[in-house]
């Protein structure tokens, strides 16, 4: 069946260029002044005779240009009717397949589906996840549930800051869920919660700033920082947090992970001139809610 398909577009397409090729010819010259029969305006500035030629020519060849198109409508209509004769049986029952699957397709659609189930695998297999991680089971439902805790008083932040016509920021302390189930669990247990789930626990550069603080400290890519003047780092908003306190300018101690060997580094306080990896996906929280 497609392939008659195809052959009718095709033979239409070539009655559609016959008829525009018969309306579009070139321009003819009686030897006396050209004159172009497929012109959509008749030249006033031309004498009279050259007009009414104009006028007979442009007739003749529509006329004609009909008479191909008449000819190419004949055709297709043998080619239709030859299909017609074809055995149907067999489209027929493909065509009554594909209306019961599109009607399954809407039955399942419509058909709500079970969220708490869908909640409840999630929170199984988030379970799962930190226990491969080395948390115990008791453990990891123990800081999932905080984890959900840090989550109802970031909303409680939010939503008291909205009342207040504050401007939420993200970025302080205390200022979003992970910030306070940080707080809550400590650095190195918090980063144990990462590390279990495949989160970064340290900011990686991704690139250093010519003239920066951190190319002066001998930065490179693909280092991680760990801490920047004893405080730990786990991802940009920690970094620039922490360049914010103190004097800017004061020399500090930034710990780094360079392909698995730890050193330290001094440079001064203030922006480090690195850019780094979406470390702060980790603070998209799954969870989302309002």
């Amino acid at each position: 069946m497609s392939r008659i398909a195809v052959a009718i577009v095709v033979s239409l397409i070539a009655g559609f260029s016959a008829g525009a090729l018969w309306l579009g010819g070139a321009p003819v010259n009686d030897g006396n002044s050209t004159i172009n029969p497929a012109a959509d305006v008749v030249d006033p500035s031309l004498p009279l005779a050259d007009r009414l030629t104009q006028l007979e020519l442009v007739i003749a060849q529509e006329r004609d240009a009909r008479m191909v198109l008449e000819d190419q409508l004949a055709a297709l209509l043998d080619e239709i009717e030859r299909i017609g004769s074809v055995d149907q049986s067999e489209l027929l029952e493909k065509a009554r397949q594909e209306q019961a699957t599109r009607r399954e397709a809407r039955r399942g659609r419509s058909e709500s589906p079970d969220y708490a189930t869908m909640m409840r695998d999630l929170q199984a297999r988030r379970v799962n996840v930190l226990t491969r991680g080395g948390f115990s089971g008791d453990e990891a439902r123990e800081v999932l549930r905080r984890e959900s805790e840090a989550q109802y008083k970031a909303m409680l932040l939010a939503h008291e800051a909205q009342r207040n016509g504050e401007a939420r920021d993200s970025t302080r302390p205390n200022g979003d869920a992970q910030e306070l189930l940080r707080a809550e669990l400590g650095d190195d247990e918090y980063e144990r919660y990462l590390r279990a789930q495949g989160h970064p626990a340290a900011f990686q550069v991704t690139q250093v700033m010519d003239g920066s603080p951190g190319s002066l400290a001998g930065l490179q890519p693909g280092d991680r920082i760990v801490s920047y003047d004893g405080e730990r780092v786990f991802g940009s908003n920690d970094l620039r947090s922490l360049t914010l306190r103190g004097t800017i300018g004061e020399d500090v101690v930034v710990e780094i992970d360079r392909d698995g060997m730890r050193m330290q580094l001094n440079l001064q306080r203030g922006p480090v001139g690195v850019t780094g990896a979406n470390n702060n996906l980790r603070r998209r929280a799954w969870w989302n809610g309002s």
